[in-house]
């Protein structure tokens, strides 16, 4: 069988063409799925052994899902970046992370506004504080937004704190020059109130500080401590000190507005459905975790005597809420907490 040479031509053109096309053509992909992020960025929470930090790496997760992978996170933490949390607004505000965990605590000295969730012992139960939470947020996003360049995505909270205490705590004497690791203006207050040493130490750096004598005590919640294993260095549990401790997942504005609206619309339903509610539900569980698991590594619970959580209350109300009026502006600090937080717990403060 002879084949002319004119279609031995034609069929090698014919197939080269076929192996060129096979090699430029490619199916459409779904959105951004086997292909490259549009939008890559970082997101950096306090700590990874903290389980808001979970909630917050399951909410990138789902993002990244619900967007087909159009949306990419990289996760890090303050102590990666070699940060202790007071300049959480600066590296937000500057879009050196993209999304960041906001805690009133850390920030108090730049926004003193927003620290008026962090008066300890103020919330006789959970149920109130998780309704004070929720009627603070629209200022707490309207501040993030005028003095951080920052969206708020959804509010997450700690459990009650404690004092993780080489020495035992039995009576306020016991407190009298007792070098405590703090992490707001108001728990500083409170310790000196209380006659102790308050000390700023980040949280990553409290095993070594309880280790070397640095501190005598580290004032966090149960099981934040039992994270970073502080049972090994501290004996005794004191407490707790009623409390929420709240942070904010706030992205920067920057970022957020090179976000197409139906991404943004994906960011906030779920960091309200995976952080906001699931905080809520969890932190109950949390605490007695906490409580039970560092008890457990041979830690002794002592709870506060009448006398000592008679006396804390005193404090806050004489010395920790007014020092925060003065801090956060006077009047207006003084209006929104008698408008927004007064109503839930029963008293009123002084401008």
């Amino acid at each position: 069988m002879r084949i002319h040479s004119k279609g031995i031509v034609c069929l090698l053109a014919v197939a080269t063409l076929a192996v060129v096309m096979a090699g430029l053509w490619r199916p459409e992909p779904l959105a951004a799925q086997g292909g490259k992020a549009e939008f890559k960025l970082k997101l950096m929470g306090i700590n990874r052994t903290l389980d808001p930090w979970k909630l917050f790496a399951e909410w990138a997760r789902t993002v990244e899902n619900r967007t087909n992978g159009r949306v990419q996170f990289e996760l890090t933490s303050l102590p990666e970046l070699g940060f202790g949390g007071a300049e959480t607004i600066r590296v937000l505000k500057t879009g050196v992370v993209d999304v960041a965990e906001v805690y009133g605590g850390y920030v108090a000295g730049e926004l003193p506004m927003v620290e008026i969730l962090e008066m300890p012992g103020i919330f006789p139960d959970p149920e109130t504080a998780k309704k004070a939470i929720l009627a603070w947020k629209p200022i707490e996003a309207k501040i993030l937004d005028q003095k951080a360049n920052a969206v708020l995505l959804a509010m997450a909270m700690y459990p009650d704190n404690w004092f993780f205490s080489k020495r035992p705590l039995r009576t306020l004497e016991d407190f009298k020059g007792l070098k405590v690791r703090v992490h707001s203006v108001a728990t500083a207050s409170l310790v000196a109130g209380l006659g102790g040493v308050p000390l700023t130490i980040p949280f990553a750096e409290v095993y070594t500080s309880l280790e070397r004598g640095t501190l005598d005590a580290g004032l966090t919640s149960a099981k934040p401590g039992f994270g970073l294993r502080w049972y090994e260095v501290s004996k005794y549990l004191v407490g707790p000190l009623l409390m929420r401790p709240h942070v904010a997942l706030s992205m920067n504005k920057a970022a957020w507005q090179r976000l197409p609206p139906d991404i943004q619309k994906i960011f906030k339903e779920e960091a309200e459905r995976v952080v906001e509610a699931r905080a809520f539900t969890a932190i109950e569980e949390w605490n007695q975790e906490g409580m039970t698991k560092n008890v457990e590594k041979g830690m002794e619970h002592l709870p506060f005597s009448p006398e000592i959580r008679a006396t804390i209350k005193e404090i806050v109300r004489t010395k920790v809420l007014p020092d925060w009026v003065k801090r956060a502006g006077g009047a207006e600090a003084a209006r929104l907490f008698n408008e927004i937080i007064a109503p839930l717990v029963g008293f009123k403060v002084d401008s």
